[in-house]
C-alpha cells in the first residue's frame, strides 16, 4: 500500500510530499518536491530509524512500529508525523498525544498509583465533555488520544468516548488493569474503533503482584485480559514501573518473558517517579548507574525477542543516546493530561493544574503551558525526577492539598 503524505500547516514544506509505501516489515519512503538538504536528511532518519526498530505488527494495509504510533502508511501517521517535524525541527511545539482521565474511580490500591490524592467530590467529565475533549485534540493535530483512570473500564460510556476518536486522523489505547476486560468487553471495545490496550502488571509472582496492587487475583485477572484482548484483534500491551532496587534485580526479565509467551505486542517499562503514592519515597527514583542496567536489559531483550514483544523504556528519553536528543521530557513537548475532573496537567505523573477544560479550550491551556517558565523550555530529562524543578513546584505543593494543584497559588 502507498500513501502520499503532505504538510499543509508547516509552510517551509508546503509544495513537499513524501510516498510511503509498506514493503514486508520495511517502510520505502521517496520525497518530492523542493526540499532542503536537512530536511530531506531529517525524513529519510525517521523512518530509518522505525525500519532498523523493525514492527512488533503487521495490519493488512501498514506495519505497527510502537502501539503509541499510527500505522504506517496511514492519514494518521501523516499527522503524526507532520505534528513531529513541526515541533522538533521548526521549534513550534506541537503535541501529538493526549492522555484523558476518564474516571476517578478504580477497583485497586496500588502502591504506587499516580492519581492519588485527586478530589472525589468534584463530578467527573460527562460523556459531551469528553467528547469535545477529544475533539478539541484532533482539531490540534494530536494523533494518540489515550484513555485513562483511575479505571477506564469502570465507565459504561467508554464506547462512546471511543468513537469520538476518528480513526483516520488517530489511534485510540486505554491504560486498564484489566479485571473487567472480558471477552465481550473486548469485543465491543474493539468494534467501537480501539486501537490498542495496555495492561498493568507489577510483578510476575502472583503473590508479589496481588499484594502490591491491593487485590486477590489480579495477576490471573491481567492473564485473562490479555486473552480476551488478543482474541478479539486488539493490539495488547503491558505495562510495569521500576525502582532503583526493581533494576538490579533486572525484574523487566520475566515481565518480558511473559509478555513472549503470552503473545503480547508491547512492554512499556515506566520510571519509578515520586508522585502520588510514591510521593517523597526518593530512595526508589532511579539514578545514572541503574538507568545504564535498565537500558542495557532494554537492548538484550529486544535483541532476544527480536522486538516480539518490543520493550520500551521511558529512562530511554532521559539520555540524549541516538533518536531519544529529539524527545526529552513529554510534557509541554509532545503530550499532556487532562484528569477525569478535567484539569489541564503537563503530564500524567505531575499534579499540576493549568487550568480547567470547563472553563478554557484545550488550546488555550496548551498555549498557556508553553509560556510557563517551568515549561517554556525544551528539558532533555523529565521534569518530575529533576531535582531544581521538583524543589521549586513540587515540594512546595501543600500537604493537604487537593491534586493537581493550580500553579498559579505557588506562581
Amino acid at each position: 500500500m502507498k500513501v502520499e503524505y503532505g504538510f499543509p500547516n508547516i509552510p517551509e514544506l508546503a509544495n513537499v510530499s513524501v510516498i510511503v509505501e509498506r514493503r514486508g516489515e520495511k517502510t520505502l519512503t521517496s520525497i518530492l518536491g523542493p526540499c532542503s538538504t536537512l530536511h530531506r536528511f531529517i525524513i529519510k532518519r525517521y523512518f530509518a530509524f522505525h525500519n532498523k526498530l523493525g514492527a512488533i505488527y503487521q495490519t493488512d494495509t501498514g506495519n505497527v512500529y510502537s502501539m503509541y504510533i499510527p500505522e504506517f502508511p496511514s492519514l494518521a501517521h501523516n499527522r503524526m508525523l507532520e505534528a513531529f517535524l513541526i515541533s522538533k525541527v521548526f521549534k513550534r511545539p506541537a503535541p501529538f498525544a493526549a492522555t484523558i482521565g476518564v474516571s476517578a474511580k478504580c477497583q485497586f490500591h496500588c502502591v504506587h498509583c499516580s492519581a492519588a490524592g485527586r478530589p472525589a467530590n468534584i463530578p467527573e467529565m460527562s460523556t459531551a465533555e469528553i467528547k469535545r475533549v477529544v475533539g478539541e485534540c484532533i482539531d490540534m493535530g494530536i494523533t494518540n488520544i489515550t484513555f485513562t483512570g483511575g479505571e477506564p473500564l469502570l465507565r459504561e460510556d467508554l464506547e462512546t468516548c471511543i468513537r469520538a476518536v476518528p480513526t483516520e486522523k488517530a489511534v485510540c489505547l486505554i491504560f486498564t488493569n484489566g479485571q473487567l476486560m472480558t471477552a465481550e468487553r473486548a469485543k465491543s471495545l474493539k468494534a467501537a474503533g480501539l486501537f490498542g490496550v495496555h495492561i498493568s502488571i507489577d510483578s510476575p509472582d502472583p503473590e508479589i503482584n496481588d499484594g502490591l496492587r491491593g487485590a486477590r487475583g489480579a495477576l490471573k485477572g491481567v492473564r485473562d485480559a490479555v486473552e480476551n484482548a488478543r482474541n478479539a484483534g486488539l493490539l495488547v500491551g503491558l505495562s510495569t514501573y521500576v525502582t532503583k532496587q526493581a533494576v538490579y534485580l533486572h525484574s523487566i526479565r520475566e515481565i518480558a518473558e511473559l509478555c513472549s509467551q503470552w503473545g503480547v505486542n508491547e512492554l512499556t517499562v515506566f520510571d519509578a517517579i515520586q508522585t502520588g503514592r510514591l510521593n517523597g519515597l526518593k530512595t526508589h527514583q532511579l539514578n545514572r548507574l541503574s538507568r545504564f542496567v535498565l537500558l542495557r536489559d532494554n537492548w538484550v531483550l529486544n535483541r532476544k525477542y527480536k522486538n516480539k514483544p518490543r520493550v520500551v523504556t521511558q529512562t530511554w528519553t532521559n539520555t540524549a543516546w541516538g533518536f531519544a536528543r529529539y524527545i526529552g521530557c513529554l510534557a509541554a513537548n509532545l503530550q499532556f493530561h487532562i484528569t477525569a475532573q478535567g484539569d489541564f496537567a503537563p503530564c500524567d505523573f505531575t499534579p499540576l493544574s493549568f487550568g480547567n477544560i470547563r472553563e478554557t479550550p484545550v488550546k488555550e491551556l496548551w498555549d498557556k503551558l508553553l509560556v510557563h517558565p517551568g515549561y517554556k523550555s525544551f528539558s532533555q530529562k523529565c521534569r518530575m525526577q529533576d531535582k531544581s524543578f521538583r524543589g521549586k513546584y513540587i515540594e512546595t505543593i501543600p500537604e493537604d492539598a487537593d491534586l493537581p494543584y493550580n500553579i498559579r497559588l505557588l506562581d
